[in-house]
């Protein structure tokens, strides 16, 4: 919208992330951690925490929190769209005319790149799996990543200086060596050069129509807009246009939040939406020797590339277990397995 001329104004509850403010060690971790416990209503931790953890019932979620939102912690896969979910009868007609061009301005905006070496992991992962994945896996694995070996593609952005992948696995955790182009490096940089104003640590709570919208006149001073988005119960900015973007549990709760103010929307609301699934399976207190160990900055610069665990940091697991079994975890009694 910004590069589109129009006056735009993005409010992100969280901080800004640098490289250097990951967490690269379990104690660090646990400070960015935000847990809500809604079976026994508790809650601890910063309330712009990297992570924030949700329990209900028997359901655990974590949300990331921060510019960049859940590219932040994520492990960057980029795939093209299977030919069997592009042919679903409920997307528009018109998208299937703009689908490849829209594919590849993203993968040119994500910078991705091809994974240059097969990891100890994806050889085991691959044998498991052979004639089981869909032909548009087949190839090298894309990520939105900076390994150094191809050229940066060019933009109308500035440029932003990236580091280099070290294969270290901390893709979840952030990416402390400031390799990953999570999209506060791309879209959301050339929005900000384009004129985007960017408000963090700022919490948009509910959406409701301009009451004086259709008056004549009106003593409101300031130029009447179509919505109220309201920050807390007495201070809101104005707006014509409001594109909420919040991931799925912020946005359904600013939706829910609106609808007890009089916004009407759907009965639908909150039934039927989805997130990224992941199972976790995790053997702890086993008497048998698992072999998990950790390594630091030096250790993982003693191995080459091509052998590095290139897996999942167990910093995330730790916390999950932790919660559930305090004391249980010990970096030799922990086996992993994410699907």
């Amino acid at each position: 919208m910004s590069m589109a001329g129009i006056k735009a104004c993005l409010i992100e509850k969280g901080r800004r992330w640098k490289a250097h403010d990951f967490p690269t060690d379990s104690w660090k971790i646990m400070s960015a951690v935000r847990m809500e416990n809604h079976n026994l209503g508790v809650s601890f931790g910063p309330k712009d925490a990297l992570f924030q953890v949700h329990e209900q019932n028997d359901s655990l979620a974590v949300v990331a929190c921060g510019i960049g939102g859940g590219s932040l912690v994520n492990a960057g896969v980029m795939v093209p769209t299977p030919v069997r979910a592009r042919r679903n009868t409920k997307w528009p007609k018109e998208w299937e005319r703009d689908w490849d061009i829209c594919e590849a301005s993203a993968a040119a905006m994500l910078g991705i790149q091809r994974v240059p070496v097969k990891f100890p992991a994806a050889k085991v992962l691959g044998e498991l799996t052979d004639g089981e994945i869909e032909k548009s896996f087949e190839t090298s694995m894309k990520l939105s990543v900076n390994f150094a070996l191809e050229e940066p593609v060019s933009n109308s952005m500035k440029s932003q200086k990236m580091g280099r992948c070290l294969a270290c696995g901390n893709c979840l955790a952030g990416c402390p060596y400031n390799a990953k182009s999570s999209t506060d490096k791309n879209y959301l940089l050339s929005a900000i050069q384009a004129g985007c104003d960017v408000t963090t640590e700022c919490q948009v709570h509910y959406v409701v129509k301009n009451p004086y919208e259709n008056f004549q006149e009106c003593r409101i001073s300031r130029k009447r807009r179509r919505w109220h988005v309201y920050l807390n119960e007495i201070d809101y900015i104005t707006a014509d246009f409001v594109v909420l973007s919040a991931g799925v549990f912020g946005t359904t709760e600013i939706l829910f939040q609106s609808q007890m103010r009089g916004l009407k929307l759907s009965d639908s609301l909150g039934s039927g939406f989805s997130c990224n699934g992941n199972t976790v399976a995790y053997l702890a207190g086993s008497p048998a020797p698992l072999s998990s160990y950790g390594l630091n900055r030096k250790q993982l610069s003693k191995i080459p590339f091509q052998e590095r665990p290139r897996a999942i940091h167990l910093f995330i697991l730790h916390i999950f277990i932790g919660l559930h079994n305090p004391g249980c975890c010990t970096s030799n009694s922990i086996s992993l397995l994410v699907v």
